[in-house]
């Protein structure tokens, strides 16, 4: 059963490895499949990675004819629809779920059922169930992509969501007619009254966004310092509701069970303890699951725990592997895309731990044994924080220690008795919320004292190979002949202290324009220093480029500390991202266009140059004593000893001509970063002539309102030849010198394609006068270009 469930995981993630999506009959060979599995036993793993594929196939299938095309970007629509989710009131914006249930206006192309609708400005009054008529102007499945970071498109393919949009007009409330019942519509409005009782209960507690997390897994009412202490304590998996609350849930009610049997003598008759205590578990476990919304991690907990209870029921070993790999199969073939959950691989992962332990290694019951398996837990799966969330907590053991046990007996069984009192009413419910909040309170104190030890946090990115191997290393140790190979753990486990990315030549650097949306984040590193040029926005509804896209790519880099940050000027969508970054790594020196707001900070204007690694960076503009605007924006020319890189922030206007004044063949460059996005008015007034750059890189978000870039600005470059790399196309787009010239990367959409994304063409087109840009060398001041990578 072990291999069987092993190959059906391993086809699920190969078909979502792949850059695009084969077109083949998935329902027959998911057939074919079941036909192999069932004759011959050598035929399982082959039958099982076909399963996988066809399985995951026929989803993917499913959701790309429904998603929302690139071709309907802008498009407006008008549907019916009922919000499916608990909305996300922020004081600008709202943020529901919408599945739509009738289309009165709309192409017919449109075929989404389920919507991400942001409402602006925020309207409280849309509620889980309500049915609206709402005017919708959509966009796509996609997000801002880079090689490290949160992958929205990802997520939204992996919840089943076909597209986004913001609301036009006004959300119109409509009754229920003749359109289709939505049960998880009235399990949310469910939600959302629980979660009103007890904030009418208590609305005092000190923590509401951890007790609602707890009680009914919704996690946006939380703290960022709260949630920050969760994560860095490694005690974030409490606040997810899933293996573990469930099982505690499912453990109460086989307690209060035993207790009813004894004093029922109806029950008795009819059904065994056995059977009594098992059916008031999994009930009990499902209404709990139901609370969370039956989020994914719910459902496969709710899943082990169904198969769990089959095998006492049927007098086998529940903690068998046979079990575990049971549990393993119906997840994945009712979920194929949960395979890129990191909480897929934390939670079996967790689960093959444990039977490792209680199967060959914990002889001593009790305490001891217990406080072994969250030592050891917490250690197991450290190299996979690493890898998926560049996190990992070396206090995490200790903090477990603490936490698992106040959670479990103290806090969660009086916070789901004080929310099922304060729907009744809510003086009863008051007290027991009382005592869950004194002791989170007293929790995350501890938490606060633990994440402050020195190295208690290593923040560092590590390659999926190296994690693999060290965790197939650690779960090998586990066995009950383990010790014999624990040398050879060492030997697994070194891949880890690799660098993360190669270092360079001195002379050499390696440039990184980051996909930030309407934005400008780049990443300069020689061969031992880093330079930040601007941190990209960081947006009133929460979202920061800072810490969402720039700190995870520094830390993939193997980065420790930024020598210098450079602001090319105090615009949000530059200035925005700088203080989480300054917040998240050392930072030696910043130079900004605002020294008075920030006297931490040197002013950066024209004549500032220094030498890092046998690579030269000098300021060129502006004069002293200008602004802080965009004809201010502090220009950088970058020259190595075999390429060149002139970064121009948001100059235009007056500063462009001023800057071509002054610096003359300074500005001469391989790859010139376009100013202002590409806005309309700029590289008019001879920038583009005196840089005579080979490629150029412009930042812009997608469906950006500006328009960037603008189409002269386009017609200029295609004038002069000159390939356009855009982040909004091509995501991440990045160089690095070498002795042959300047390798260019195609972008991280090309590079790192997945079939949920939008196509992308593989080179930049080129009007027909000029040579096609093939990746071949092209023409540069530093000799030549290698191929594009």
């Amino acid at each position: 059963m072990i291999p069987f469930a092993a190959a059906l995981t391993g086809g699920s993630l190969t078909l979502h490895l792949l850059p695009a999506l084969p077109d083949w009959p998935w329902m027959a060979l998911a057939a074919l499949g079941v036909l192999l599995a069932l004759p011959v036993r050598v035929l399982r793993i082959p039958a099982g990675f076909l399963l996988g594929v066809s399985l995951a196939g026929g989803q993917a299938q499913a959701w790309l004819e429904r998603a929302v095309p690139l071709e309907m970007t802008g498009t407006e629509v008008t549907v019916r629809g009922v919000v499916t989710d608990l909305p996300d009131h922020s004081e600008r914006r709202t943020r529901v779920l919408l599945r739509v249930t009738g289309i009165i206006d709309a192409p017919p192309e449109f075929l989404a059922e389920r919507l991400r609708v942001t409402v602006f400005p925020a309207e409280p009054r849309l509620q889980a169930g309500d049915r609206v008529r709402l005017r919708l102007r959509l966009r796509p499945p996609r997000g801002s992509h880079n090689p490290a970071g949160f992958d929205f498109a990802a997520w939204l393919y992996r919840e089943r969501i076909h597209g986004t949009a913001s609301l036009r007009g006004e959300p119109e409330w409509v009754e229920r007619g003749g359109e289709q019942y939505v049960p998880k519509a009235s399990l949310h409005r469910l939600r959302a009254d629980i979660r009103d009782a007890i904030r009418a209960a208590y609305p005092d507690a000190r923590h509401p966004g951890v007790m609602e997390a707890l009680v009914i897994g919704e996690r946006s009412g939380m703290q960022a310092e709260e949630w920050r202490l969760f994560l860095h304590s490694g005690t974030n998996h409490l606040i997810a509701i899933s293996g573990l609350h469930v099982g505690l849930v499912a453990g109460f009610a086989l307690l209060l069970a035993q207790l009813a049997w004894r004093r029922q003598r109806r029950v008795r008759r009819w059904l065994s303890l056995r059977w009594f205590g098992a059916l008031a578990a999994i009930g009990a476990a499902g209404a709990y699951a139901a609370l969370a919304g039956f989020s994914i991690p719910t459902q496969r907990a709710l899943v082990m725990l169904i198969l769990f209870s089959a095998s006492l029921l049927a007098r086998r070993d529940p903690l068998s592997w046979r079990v575990y790999a049971a549990a393993v199969v119906a997840v994945v073939a009712l979920w194929p895309a949960s395979v890129l959950a990191p909480g897929f691989w934390f939670s079996f992962g967790a689960v093959a731990v444990i039977l490792l332990l209680l199967q060959g290694r914990v002889t001593q019951p009790g305490l001891y044994g217990w406080l072994r398996i969250q030592v050891i837990l917490a250690v197991a799966l450290l190299p996979l924080s690493l890898t998926w969330f560049q996190l990992g907590s070396w206090i995490a053991p200790i903090a477990n220690l603490v936490a698992v046990p106040l959670v479990s007996f103290l806090v969660l069984p009086f916070l789901l008795a004080g929310a099922a009192l304060a729907v009744v009413w809510s003086p009863l419910g008051a007290p027991l919320l009382w005592w869950a909040d004194a002791w989170l309170a007293l929790l995350l104190r501890v938490l606060a004292l633990l994440v402050e030890w020195p190295a208690a946090v290593s923040e560092m990115a590590v390659a999926w190979p190296a994690a693999v191997l060290a965790g197939i290393g650690a779960l090998l140790t586990l066995l009950p002949r383990g010790r014999r190979i624990a040398p050879w753990m060492l030997v697994a486990c070194l891949p880890l202290l690799l660098p993360a990315a190669p270092r360079l030549a001195p002379g050499d650097f390696r440039a990184e324009m980051l996909d930030v949306g309407q934005g400008l984040a780049v990443v300069v590193q020689t061969r031992r220093h880093i330079l930040l040029y601007d941190a990209g926005p960081a947006w009133e509804d929460g979202f920061d480029s800072g810490a969402a896209v720039v700190l995870p790519a520094l830390r993939r880099l193997g980065v420790r500390s930024v020598d210098r940050v450079i602001v090319s000027h105090e615009h949000g969508d530059h200035r925005g991202g700088v203080e989480a970054v300054l917040a998240g790594l050392p930072v030696a020196e910043v130079l900004s266009r605002h020294e008075t707001a920030h006297r931490a900070e040197t002013a950066c204007e024209g004549g500032l140059s220094w030498e890092w690694d046998g690579v030269f960076f000098e300021t060129l503009h502006p004069p002293p004593h200008w602004g802080d605007g965009n004809t201010a924006s502090c220009v950088l020319a970058v020259r190595g000893a075999h390429g060149r890189l002139l970064l121009t922030g948001d100059l235009e206007g007056l500063g462009e001509s001023v800057l071509v004044r002054s610096a003359g063949d300074r500005l001469r460059t391989d790859v010139l970063l376009v100013p202002h996005h590409g806005a309309a008015g700029v590289l008019e007034r001879g920038l583009l002539e005196a840089a005579r750059p080979a490629v150029a890189w412009v930042s812009s978000g997608f469906d950006n309102r500006f328009r960037h870039p603008a189409p002269e600005v386009r017609d200029r470059l295609d004038d002069a030849c000159v390939p356009l790399f855009d982040t909004r196309e091509r995501g991440m787009v990045w160089l690095e010198t070498m002795p042959e010239g300047i390798r260019l990367g195609r972008g991280s959409r090309v590079e790192h394609r997945r079939f949920w994304h939008p196509p992308v063409a593989a080179e930049p087109l080129l009007p027909a006068a000029c040579r096609p840009f093939e990746g071949g060398p092209v023409p540069s001041l530093s000799g030549r270009m290698s191929g594009v990578e």
